[in-house]
């Protein structure tokens, strides 16, 4: 559950090479159970995999709260769309409104310019689905493993 604090102090710094190995176990703890849940049990090669990619594609913010690393998040600028490629946040920060204010900036960039936020969500993320649908995404295709989804900035925006 969120806490309703839209006002969180949080700072976004961009990742450096020395943050590599905070990245990874904090990738290893935000999805442990969901790879568990959706592939019946952990596969640290997918992991590493998954871990590199994300690493390669770059465009990494650590997240911080009163100067803690509580998490991470990825964006990818389109002409069309903010994508968010990974949003995580350490479990024992989850719940604080963290993830919604991250995405509620991303939001209001992407609003001022007049740009589409998608993301995607494990199919047994349900806590992040929620998230997303209560921000005001919807739904825009399915695969095996995955929901998409996208935020359209008003009209009148």
């Amino acid at each position: 559950r969120e806490t309703g604090d839209e006002h969180v102090n949080h700072r976004l710094i961009d990742a450096q090479t020395d943050d590599e190995a905070w990245l990874e176990q904090l990738r290893r703890d935000v999805y442990q159970q969901l790879f568990v849940a959706t592939w019946g049990g952990w596969d640290e090669a997918r992991h590493v995999r998954h871990f590199a990619e994300c690493w390669r594609l770059g465009h990494i913010r650590i997240v911080t709260v009163d100067g803690v690393r509580v998490g991470m998040i990825q964006l990818f600028d389109t002409a069309d769309a903010i994508e968010v490629g990974e949003i995580q946040i350490a479990p024992n920060h989850q719940n604080r409104g963290i993830g919604a204010a991250l995405l509620r900036d991303t939001m209001a960039r992407a609003g001022r310019a007049r740009r589409a936020v998608r993301l995607s969500v494990g199919l047994k993320n349900d806590g992040a689905l929620r998230l997303y649908e209560r921000l005001g995404m919807r739904h825009v295709a399915r695969t095996d493993t995955h929901n998409h989804l996208a935020w359209q900035p008003p009209a009148d925006a």
